[in-house]
């Protein structure tokens, strides 16, 4: 529905397609080139702002300070060469900010805003009708009615319910402490918004009659994003800020961790192997050494192999090799003061007041602290030394950390402040140029506008090893949909979660109900979590290793869809894991218990302790059928036992998958194993009935179905390009690839 435009006064102006009217009480409404009012009643203001931020353990509280605000009137716009200009000027007419507007790119209006302050403010009305998602990584979805900063900061070990800070504010987070906030979010008008830059903001989103987010810079750019629908605009978005960066494809299978010691790692890769379980990855974070403390197991401040742990590195790169898997290290950007690395790395890290290295207690407790990213020689620095990790047979690592930035440190090029929310990219640039060479891959936690074209994968943190709501598997889902819309292709999370500290260990119940969301996840990855003794494993037992390689192999066997979908990101902008509203408008914006894997798969994991099964909730605007018996679906109570999760396709969904997953995605001549070039060669289709659809897999493989089929059934033939029929169903492949195909029809 069109809202009305009321209070208008002067006659609009145009750019780009976009109207732009001066109300008569001084604010602006601003028109897509479609008709539709995207803000009507937009006011600014600019602030004198004098705030003071103080860090412990990567968490960030404000300890004095405030803003005086001054609201502006806004003038009537004038312009010319495709761009106007707007004064903005305060109660006693004196102009003290202007505002110019012009196309930005196909639907994208960008809002420059310059004042004499230091904040600004976006001040609109709410309708009555708001919901806001986006704005980074969090554990709920649509944030309407609560107000927070985002900021880069650890999340915390829990969560309050609410973003009032509490009495161990350095520990127990805020519920939208985040380390992955991003300045984007999306109303269902449609319309988005994106704050340029990297300045902290706050925001409040309707808490009372009006939101706002109030920018803490005097000179801001806001990208105003119009389209058909809110995914064209989350879309939008995520080309704006950067083609995203992809895996290998050998990062589709999944990856498994072995801390410990080279015998440990070597046992893993055999029990992979002996099991049956596709993989092609083992991460050893411990590469550097670790240690076992009273809040677990967590490794040394080193930059270099840990020789004691792993005394033959390069031998045992060779066997991984063989054995079809790439090995991962770790890298974090800290820097402690009792290690080897300090005396190297001292002159690059940040400083205080006195030109003094800057100290604080770092995640051992010991003096600790990070490199000055705005440094060019910082960053070769560490780049010399994944370099050398890169010799040593390492295919990339974890790129951790990135929050803990001191508001009062001394940086070389930069403000602290002004320039926190940039220090995750300046560190997932340097990982990027670091193995840019190499058939490697990288992954993170903390982000900000531009992550995706920097580090292949983004990860959810560090969850509780729990059921619990607030910061455990639960909010896997929640995490994972806010990465998509901030523009993450390639989203993963730790099986089975990390933190055990005020919760217990992992359970085997909670293990398999996770591993079950994580072979429907772009990345699937274990993790030996915080108290890596204590938590359950995927080789805890026999019936565990057994769960974990039949979902191995169901994540592997889904490589042709995910790497398609993959392909479609880089292209288009389109997420891997969307939130259902973004393909059925009907679906509430707050949903947080499902998420949809591509178009064609509704993935509604089982989160609550105990539970045999949950109630789903399937969007209404097509039929369903269940993804494993192809039996027709409806909405309500599914059993869904401890080994399995539920799994649901619309009408018309074509899924190509392979027939056989291989042992792993490594490409090469690997003695008795499957490889990718082994599993190519055969293809399942997995059509479901109801509707015809299309789909085109990474190497421009079409298939298209033609009519609605009547029954089950299934035809199998080698082409690589023609028809197969089933079920009254037929299958049109246009394809320049042989394949042995097998359409599997399900009704």
């Amino acid at each position: 529905m069109l809202t009305l435009l009321l209070v208008a006064c002067a006659p609009p102006s145009a750019v780009g397609g976009f109207s732009i009217t001066t109300r008569e009480d001084g604010g602006l409404t601003i028109v897509d080139p479609r008709g539709l009012v995207l803000v009507d009643g937009l006011r600014f203001a600019v602030g004198s702002g004098d705030e003071s931020l103080e860090m412990k353990s990567g968490s960030y509280r404000q300890v004095g300070g405030s803003t005086t605000w001054s609201p502006v009137v806004a003038g009537r716009p004038w312009g010319r060469d495709q761009v106007l200009t707007v004064a903005l000027t305060d109660e006693e007419k004196v102009e003290i900010g202007r505002v110019q507007l012009y196309l930005a790119g196909t639907d994208v209006l960008r809002v420059d805003v310059e004042s004499a302050g230091n904040r600004l403010r976006w001040d609109a009305p709410c309708t009555g009708d708001d919901a806001f998602a986006g704005l980074g990584s969090h554990v709920d979805v649509d944030h309407t009615g609560e107000a927070f900063p985002l900021w880069v900061s650890e999340p915390g070990v829990g969560k309050v319910e609410t973003d009032v800070q509490p009495e161990d504010w350095f520990f127990t987070g805020t519920k939208h402490a985040t380390s992955y906030p991003d300045p984007f979010l999306v109303r269902p008008e449609p319309f988005g918004l994106a704050v340029a830059g990297t300045p902290r903001i706050e925001v409040d989103l309707c808490t009372g009659n009006r939101w706002t987010l109030d920018v803490w810079s005097g000179t801001t750019s806001f990208l105003v994003f119009s389209g058909e629908t809110p995914l064209q605009i989350v879309e939008a978005h995520a080309l704006s800020a950067g083609t995203p960066m992809l895996p290998p494809d050998w990062a589709f299978a999944p990856w498994n961790d072995a801390v410990g010691g080279a015998d440990r790692v070597r046992e893993v890769a055999t029990t992979l192997r002996e099991s049956g379980a596709s993989s092609s990855v083992i991460w050893t974070e411990d590469w550097k050494g670790g240690t076992q403390t009273s809040f677990g197991y967590h490794l040394t401040a080193e930059w270099t192999l840990d020789e004691t742990l792993y005394p033959d590195a390069m031998a045992l790169d060779g066997e991984l090799e063989a054995a079809g898997f790439k090995w991962l290290a770790y890298f974090s950007p800290f820097v402690a003061e009792p290690s080897a690395a300090w005396a190297e790395a001292e002159p690059y890290v940040i400083r205080d007041a006195e030109g003094e290295p800057y100290l604080f207690a770092g995640i051992t407790f010991d003096p600790t602290s990070v490199l000055d990213l705005s440094r060019e020689d910082a960053r070769a620095w560490a780049e010399a030394r994944m370099t050398d990790a890169l010799a040593l047979g390492f295919d990339g690592w974890m790129t951790d950390f990135g929050e803990w930035l001191p508001p009062d440190a001394e940086l070389a090029y930069a403000d602290p402040i002004d320039e926190h929310n940039a220090y995750p990219g300046w560190w997932q640039l340097t990982n990027a140029e670091a193995i840019a060479p190499f058939d490697a891959v990288t992954f993170s936690r903390s982000g900000w506008t531009g992550t995706p074209s920097l580090s292949p994968v983004t990860w959810a943190g560090d969850q509780r090893t729990s059921f619990d709501t607030d910061d455990g598997f639960p909010t896997v889902v929640p995490l994972g949909i806010g990465a998509g819309i901030a523009g993450v292709p390639m989203f993963g999370h730790d099986i089975g979660g990390y933190n055990s500290i005020g919760n217990p260990p992992s359970t085997k119940e909670l293990w398999f109900r996770w591993c079950t969301l994580g072979a429907f996840t772009p990345v699937m990855r274990t993790h030996h979590g915080a108290f890596k003794d204590d938590n359950w494993q995927f080789d805890t037992d026999a019936e565990t290793i057994a769960h974990y390689a039949r979902w191995a192999n169901v994540h592997t066997a889904l490589f042709p869809y995910l790497r398609a979908l993959a392909s479609q990101a880089v292209a288009g902008g389109r997420p891997l894991v969307l939130a259902p509203f973004l393909l059925y408008p009907e679906e509430p914006w707050s949903r947080a218990d499902a998420w949809m894997l591509g178009a064609s798969l509704f993935v509604a994991p089982v989160m609550e302790e105990g539970a045999t099964g949950r109630d789903v909730a399937l969007p209404s605007a097509t039929d369903w059928y269940d993804w494993w018996t192809g039996a027709p679906a409806e909405a309500g109570w599914v059993d869904v036992a401890v080994d399995d999760i539920a799994v649901f396709a619309p009408a018309g969904a074509i899924v190509p998958l392979f027939t056989e997953p291989p042992d792993t995605l490594v490409i090469g001549a690997l003695d008795g194993l499957t490889t990718l070039e082994d599993a190519d060669s055969l293809r399942t289709i997995r059509v479901f009935a109801g509707a015809a659809g299309t789909f085109t897999e990474e190497d421009g493989t079409t298939y298209a179905t033609d009519g609605i089929a009547d029954e089950a059934g299934s035809n199998a033939a080698m082409l690589a390009s023609g028809t197969l029929s089933a079920g009254g169903l037929t299958l049109t492949i246009d394809g320049t690839v042989e394949r042995l195909y097998t359409l599997e029809v399900l009704r």
